[in-house]
């Protein structure tokens, strides 16, 4: 039988938190299975997943915890973790990840609430939340960004993708929000690509309409352009 803990550490977020923590699991041969941190408004949420000596016991382990951060305020929890939880967290690995990032001016409740509801539909699970964009000042400050974005990181089968990112984009329109999906890979992170619409800038022209005149339609499609630049269509 193996010997699993799960530490649950909170509180107000200070220099050194984790240097203490692991240095007291490190003399005592502890191994790391997992790890996980957020800090929200100076506010500290840090898990540990670790496997312990056989002859060292959670509570052992909770007592000690609360020693070495005795100077800072936070709260300690430490929670066994049976044998047939523990094997069934590891066989979640192997399920399809992706990302969901919702931009909006100004992030809401709602658009979150009904995000999150589908993602729930959809009987995805979430694994992490991470603000991307900058902090919003209060009181309409200029400095202030004009627009927000939070990304999920999504679990689960995904049986019908299309059917799915259709419901999102249906939902992306009703909360006057852009929702984009992508599946969480290798290549995601090396996406990089920036497109600017500047061919008049550059070369005092539209490419379309230059591709018209050579097909033959240059006037009805100058039309067009020039009615969209005035933002008619």
């Amino acid at each position: 039988m193996s010997n699993v803990c799960l530490i649950k550490v909170s509180g107000k977020d200070q220099p050194g938190i984790t240097n203490a923590i692991t240095g007291l699991l490190a003399r005592h041969s502890v191994s790391i299975l997992d790890i996980g941190q957020a800090v929200i408004h100076n506010n500290l949420a840090l898990g540990m997943l670790a496997e312990m000596p056989g002859n060292f016991s959670s509570g052992s382990l909770a007592s000690l915890l609360d020693d070495i951060l005795a100077s800072f305020t936070l709260d300690v929890e430490v929670l066994r973790v049976s044998d047939t939880d523990y094997h069934a967290w590891v066989a979640e690995q192997g399920k399809p990840r992706h990302i969901l990032s919702l931009l909006a001016r100004k992030i809401s409740a709602d658009q979150v609430q009904r995000v999150t509801g589908m993602i729930a539909a959809q009987r995805l699970n979430i694994d992490k939340i991470t603000r991307l964009s900058g902090r919003v000042a209060l009181g309409g400050d200029a400095s202030s960004a004009d627009s927000a974005c939070i990304e999920f990181s999504l679990r689960g089968e995904w049986p019908d993708e299309q059917r799915i990112r259709s419901e999102f984009l249906e939902l992306a329109n009703a909360l006057d929000a852009d929702i984009a999906i992508q599946q969480d890979n290798m290549f995601r992170r090396n996406r990089r690509l920036v497109a600017f619409d500047m061919d008049s800038t550059l070369i005092e022209a539209e490419v379309i309409d230059e591709l018209a005149k050579l097909a033959g339609v240059g006037e009805q499609v100058a039309s067009i352009t020039e009615a969209a630049m005035r933002g008619e269509l």
